[in-house]
């Protein structure tokens, strides 16, 4: 993996401070990692997400270990899982936010702590006449 001083650059620090102005209130966010388990992507989104928390005020970071009571309580398995407001959303990021998982993580936090989404008026009618809770996943790849 490149060297912490080439991916974090300080384009992205600016990058991150400019898009959150628009932080309205505190976001919780947890990093969970195991040792010895994909350290190399353990190393980037501990980076990634601390550099995010250093730029504003209102990002209330916390790392945990995998295994540990914390990591229990949100059955948290794989390493690393980043959780975003985890009392009060369901949004969970497996996996290294690399390349598009940074843009959509940075929106993530940003609509977690305005309480608004990005959804169409279209869309949001169409999950307002679902009857039955769902269970969402959404897949990033690479390629």
């Amino acid at each position: 993996m490149e060297n912490k001083s080439e991916i974090i650059t300080k384009e992205v620090i600016e990058a991150l401070r400019e898009a959150f102005t628009q932080l309205t209130e505190p976001v919780a966010i947890e990093v969970y990692t195991k040792i010895g388990e994909n350290d190399m992507f353990n190393d980037f989104t501990a980076d990634l997400i601390g550099a995010m928390s250093k730029v504003t005020n209102k990002i209330k970071l916390n790392f945990y270990k995998i295994g540990d009571e914390q990591s229990k309580k949100r059955n948290v398995l794989r390493s690393p899982t980043v959780l975003i407001a985890p009392d009060r959303y369901n949004i969970r990021y497996t996996g290294a936010p690399a390349g598009e998982e940074g843009r959509s993580i940075v929106m993530a936090v940003i609509m977690a702590s305005t309480g608004q989404s990005i959804l169409s008026d279209d869309a949001k009618k169409r999950l307002n006449r679902l009857k039955e809770k769902r269970h969402l996943r959404v897949f990033v790849s690479p390629t």
